[in-house]
């Protein structure tokens, strides 16, 4: 399979003013309190997170989902001791149901931190995404797909008359 991802500089813009749009209506922020979770499914929960396999942010990624704190932070830098270690707990609880239940091969896990970052709603939020052996994408981590779009620039740029 080969993925074709335009790297015209059109995404930074659109995180940015989804960014933008979300501080300027926090009140409509899809994370930011829990009961805009009940169109998704809470799975698991602590005092300080809760865990959410919400199709809306799923990306047609099967039984991903996202650990969110319950309280408005942007990103993980903004997040408190307590609730650090909260989100660690749950990652753990997370990993246990998800071998017991989905039996994954692997997993990635990982923060988006602001636009440029690829964050487009500021509320911290870890992404928590089981990953099997038959999958297309195995073996492709967070910065497989990083390097690849760095090389196809770096090969673009080369390719351009007078470089």
């Amino acid at each position: 399979m080969n993925i074709t991802l335009p790297l015209d500089g059109s995404l930074l813009p659109r995180r940015e003013r989804e960014w933008a749009g979300w501080l300027a209506r926090p009140h409509e922020n899809p994370l930011s309190t829990r009961a805009d979770f009940a169109s998704g499914e809470v799975v698991l929960e602590n005092d300080l997170c809760v865990y959410t396999q919400d199709a809306r942010y799923a990306d047609g990624l099967p039984y991903s989902g996202l650990i969110v704190t319950r309280r408005l932070c942007e990103t993980v830098f903004d997040l408190t001791p307590q609730e650090a270690a909260a989100v660690h707990a749950l990652l753990a609880e997370v990993r246990d149901l998800l071998d017991k239940t989905v039996q994954p091969d692997g997993y990635t896990v990982g923060w988006n931190v602001y636009p440029a970052g690829g964050q487009h709603i500021p509320h911290v939020h870890l992404h928590v995404i089981p990953r099997w052996k038959a999958d297309a994408t195995a073996g492709a981590g967070l910065r497989y797909f990083l390097k690849a779009a760095r090389q196809e620039t770096v090969r673009e740029a080369e390719r351009r008359p007078g470089s």
